[in-house]
């Protein structure tokens, strides 16, 4: 499971929700809700440290950076 970060566009409340990426993709979970107003109208967004951190987090799968260079994006 991952962390996303969302942005309500009614409130401006930024927070965190952890979800699986069917659920991220379908994007139909209450998880999606801002907590703050209740309100659907939300919007993810990206930032370079979860971007990072999930980069790394692939790691462990052998991909770049990993010491694993079978296939990965490092060559």
């Amino acid at each position: 499971m991952n962390t996303y970060t969302y942005k309500c566009l009614d409130c401006k409340n930024v927070f965190g929700i952890m979800a699986t990426i069917e659920e991220k993709e379908g994007g139909i979970s209450e998880k999606f809700i801002c907590p703050k107003c209740h309100s659907k109208n939300t919007k993810q967004e990206f930032s370079a440290g979860n971007f990072i951190k999930n980069v790394f987090k692939s790691n462990d799968k052998g991909g770049c950076g990993s010491g694993n260079n079978n296939g990965g994006c490092c060559g």
